[in-house]
């Protein structure tokens, strides 16, 4: 009996302390316990957003319906007729860009060519005189150019010389759309040929022109026309410059005058140029020119007034440029060297006398930009023609027995920017009948408004 009692004691012990002990499957109670709670929580986080979004999204509703109902009131309502205002797109249509050129100087003369200003040889055009002594005011251009829709440009040039003497420079429409690299070109112009030609007097590199524009062309030769240019693409050209271009023109500037049916002359040319690394460039060009005069009055260029020319001019020009600046950057130093050669043959009468002639002339010129906005510059230019061989022709501005026209210059150059400049130039001229003539000019030239990038 005694030891039931002790077995039973020692089991209510352990029965006891196995029920005070956790274990695992109190563990697991607790963690699904605190799972259960998180989930609440989220539920109830959850709930509480999809409230917030139906409270936000019925207030949306609410505000747009009131919109609509407004709107539908508004457009009930009767409409006002337009208001009349000013056309303020057609009133600034019109907006060209303007722009001036004004020059003037002083020139010396060792002995005034006044009574001796003629090119033994060569009959020149009046325009192409060497002016006259003291301070003079050069000529000034006033520039019009504006895109007149998405096909058409157009320029109008008005010249003032020092004689206050207004001139119609250039009058001109060009094309903007052509394609295939076409541009047509309609009115008065530059006309393409050789290179000096096409650009205006101020943006020569001397004050002057060479001998031989002077002698054939009487100084530059612009004229009314048409003009076609075409620009190869690179796929035929690769990466050269290559131009081809005709005119055909009125035929009234000299060397042409008087011309029948209004078709007196025409042009060709080719121009092409490519770059020698970084920093050289050249380009180069062939042009022909033919002209027609009907009684050309040579009388304000030679004694006898009553000389005239009637014949034909076959001109053709070779010209070539080279352009130097390290690594491509002009603006401390450059370099620049062009030269044209000129041949013309000459048919037709002088007067009475048959005449059949064959004349020549060149120039070649360099300026050197030494320092920012200082150039100096050298210029020689020389002609050439047959002798005449009727005796008809002695005496008269054809007959070039007198010597060799050449002449000798020399420039310096200060630029106070891009838009002014100041230049000296000194020539020695054996150019005109008689002695030979020193000439010093002194020129200032500015230009103001917005003015086209020059040609190459």
């Amino acid at each position: 009996m005694r030891q039931e009692t002790g077995l039973a004691a020692v089991f209510g012990c352990v029965l006891t302390g196995f029920l005070a002990y956790p274990g695992p499957v109190a563990a697991q109670d607790a963690d699904l316990s605190a799972v259960r709670r998180q989930i609440e929580a989220l539920k109830s986080d959850y709930e509480g957003k999809i409230r917030d979004l139906e409270q936000r999204l019925a207030k949306t509703e609410s505000n747009t319906a009131q919109i609509a109902a407004k709107t539908d009131q508004i457009a009930a309502q009767p409409v006002a007729p337009p208001v009349a205002k000013a056309d303020t797109k057609n009133a600034s249509a019109f907006n060209p860009q303007i722009s001036g050129v004004l020059n003037g100087g002083y020139t010396h003369f060792s002995d005034d060519p006044a009574g001796r200003a003629r090119i033994p040889g060569f009959v020149t055009a009046p325009e192409s005189s060497l002016g006259s002594r003291g301070f003079s005011l050069g000529e000034s251009e006033l520039s019009f150019k504006a895109n007149i829709d998405q096909a058409i440009t157009g320029q109008l040039t008005v010249s003032l010389n020092g004689e206050n003497e207004v001139e119609v420079e250039e009058a001109f429409i060009e094309s903007l759309s052509l394609p295939l690299g076409l541009t047509a070109r309609g009115g008065r112009f530059l006309s393409g040929i050789g290179y000096l030609n096409q650009k205006h007097t101020h943006d020569w590199e001397f004050i002057d022109a060479p001998l031989p524009y002077i002698a054939f062309l009487g100084n530059q030769y612009r004229d009314d026309g048409v003009q076609l240019r075409w620009l190869a693409p690179p796929e035929i050209s690769g990466d050269m410059f290559l131009e081809f271009g005709g005119e055909l023109f009125r035929g009234n500037s000299f060397p042409g005058a008087n011309p029948s049916h209004g078709k007196g002359a025409y042009s060709t040319f080719v121009h092409f140029g490519d770059d020698i690394g970084v920093s050289s460039s050249w380009q180069a060009g062939l042009s022909y020119l033919r002209t027609e005069a009907r009684g050309r009055d040579l009388g304000a260029a030679t004694d006898d007034g009553a000389e005239v020319f009637t014949g034909f001019d076959n001109l053709g020009i070779a010209s070539f440029v080279y352009k130097w600046a390290p690594d491509g950057n002009p603006t401390e130093t450059n370099l620049k060297l062009s030269g044209e050669y000129f041949y013309r043959r000459e048919t037709g009468s002088f007067d009475t006398a048959a005449v059949k002639l064959d004349q020549n002339g060149w120039y070649l010129q360099g300026v050197y930009q030494f320092m920012p906005q200082w150039k100096a510059g050298l210029r020689y230019d020389r002609l050439a023609s047959d002798d005449v061989s009727d005796p008809a022709l002695i005496g008269t501005a054809l007959d070039g027995r007198n010597g060799t026209p050449q002449r000798g210059s020399a420039l310096l150059e200060y630029d106070t920017s891009e838009f002014g400049r100041i230049r000296l130039q000194y020539s020695r001229d054996d150019s005109l009948v008689g002695e030979s003539n020193n000439i010093v000019r002194l020129q200032y030239t500015v230009i103001f408004g917005p003015h086209a990038a020059h040609g190459f």
